[in-house]
């Protein structure tokens, strides 16, 4: 059974640890993703690091000045206990022999016994503090006086000595206070130094302790830093592997939409020729049924007007057949019109010469008799008759040499015409140029039905077409048609 306490903490932990997760993954929406949160991690835990490196070298550096002035503590100390013994041998020295050169190293001793209690107490001050500083500053004061009153006592027998007085000064040496106090100095000045020992020994312990941290955060934080920018670059790694997965699986989808439009293209121009096509036929048969029929009806009904006009001579009275025959003829000149519009159309429709002879010989021909009719100067290049192309190709290409050559009849007052046909392996390229009035291609609009009908029957099979003019320097028509359509 659970207990109470923990069905009531373990909720608040999850609360707690879904809101920590809920920041986190705001966080991570803040800095724009999960390798920038890291990036910015391994920052922070960098300066942070370089921070608290800092702060401990200035702790090093602080334990070693005050590890340097414990150590020239306790220097100072033994060479005060030294310069004691220097004294003290002086003294005795200059007690037994009286020689003067005892004097001066007696004298230097002290000095440089002062100078090493002011150096103990300069040190003392700067290492210390608090309780401690004051107890050590208690001992080096008892040291002080010990040293004076053994100075003291030095200096009486020195004096004694001087005055001839041996053997008082003998006497004074061999008091106990002396010998006291010496032992007094010794005392204090060793206690001092063993605990300028003991200081200095923590004082290493804690630097080789705060070295230890140091050593332990620059390797840890090394290591995180590390782990960190593993895995910023397994995460850049992953993201650059789906981008470049991405990135193929999209050109794959291009690859397949190209491949589609392709299709779609080479369907709609192969729709675009079927229709063009079917066109034609029609045309054909429309220019076939005007031929036969129309033009079976149209010359029945000239042969019968003849038919009239002969009878009504030989059996009418003179004035009235006259004016039957006048109106008959007439009626006969407007069936030969009619019959020469009718032959027009069916040009126009389907050129009867383009089943019969061929492409290039109708083109040709459609030429020779629209230069003939305008008188036009006709500059003219064609391939050469023997040059195979597309039966649908072809009619678009001479429906386009013929509406340009019906425009510069009806618009251009052009006096010379310049075409070029060129075939080559993809192309079929159609330039008519002429000297007429040229149009202005801004008021031109798309919606003219001659210019409109090339432009599309060209650009429905994958073609280009284009018109260059200028008001008065004539009309250029270009078409460049592809000859790979199925």
């Amino acid at each position: 059974m659970t207990h109470p306490v923990v069905n009531l903490i373990g909720p608040k932990v999850k609360v707690v640890a879904n809101q920590l997760w809920n920041w986190f993954e705001k966080i991570v929406t803040i800095l724009g993703g999960r390798t920038i949160a890291m990036l910015v991690g391994t920052l922070l835990i960098t300066i942070v690091s370089i921070v608290s490196t800092d702060n401990w070298i200035l702790s090093m550096g602080g334990q070693a000045v005050l590890i340097g002035k414990t150590r020239n503590t306790i220097i100072a100390l033994n060479q005060l206990q030294a310069n004691i013994y220097k004294a003290e041998s002086a003294q005795r020295g200059y007690l037994y022999t009286s020689r003067w050169n005892y004097v001066e190293p007696f004298n230097k001793a002290l000095i440089d016994a002062r100078k090493n209690i002011r150096t103990i107490e300069t040190s003392i001050t700067a290492t210390t503090s608090g309780n401690e500083q004051k107890e050590q500053m208690e001992w080096l004061k008892a040291i002080t006086a010990s040293l004076e009153s053994k100075a003291a006592e030095m200096k009486i027998t020195l004096d004694l000595v001087s005055t001839g007085k041996t053997v008082e000064a003998s006497q004074v040496v061999s008091l106990d206070g002396g010998i006291s106090e010496m032992k007094k100095f010794i005392d204090y000045s060793s206690m001092l130094m063993h605990k300028s020992y003991v200081m200095l020994e923590a004082r290493e312990k804690q630097r080789l302790q705060i070295i230890l941290l140091t050593r332990v955060s620059l390797i840890c934080g090394a290591i995180l830093i590390i782990v960190l920018m593993t895995l910023v670059i397994k995460q850049l790694l992953a993201e650059i592997a789906t981008r470049i997965h991405l990135q193929k699986q999209v050109l794959h989808e291009n690859e397949i939409y190209e491949q589609r439009l392709v299709q779609q293209t080479k369907l709609l121009r192969s729709l675009a020729l079927d229709y063009q096509t079917d066109v034609e036929r029609e045309r054909q048969k429309l220019s076939r049924e005007l031929h036969d029929e129309l033009g079976s009806i149209l010359t029945a009904t000239k042969m019968d007007v003849s038919w009239v006009m002969k009878k009504l001579k030989e059996i009418s009275p003179a004035e009235m057949g006259t004016e039957l025959i006048e109106k008959l003829k007439k009626t006969s000149r407007y069936i030969d019109l009619g019959i020469s519009f009718k032959r027009q159309i069916i040009k126009e429709l389907h050129p009867a010469m383009m089943i019969t002879f061929g492409f290039w010989p109708a083109l040709k021909s459609l030429i020779e008799d629209a230069v003939e009719r305008n008188r036009w100067q006709l500059t003219l290049s064609l391939p050469d008759e023997s040059t195979k192309i597309n039966e649908t190709i072809s009619i678009v290409a001479y429906r386009i040499i013929q509406e340009s050559l019906n425009n510069a009849n009806k618009y251009a007052k052009a006096t010379a015409i310049f075409i070029h046909v060129m075939v080559d392996e993809k192309f079929l390229k159609v330039e008519i140029e002429d000297n007429g009035i040229g149009i202005d291609m801004k008021s031109l609009t798309i919606t003219t039905h001659g210019l409109s009908g090339m432009r599309h029957r060209v650009l429905a099979i994958g073609g280009h077409f284009e018109l260059l003019s200028e008001p008065g320097k004539g009309l250029l028509t270009r078409a460049l048609i592809p000859l790979d359509v199925d």
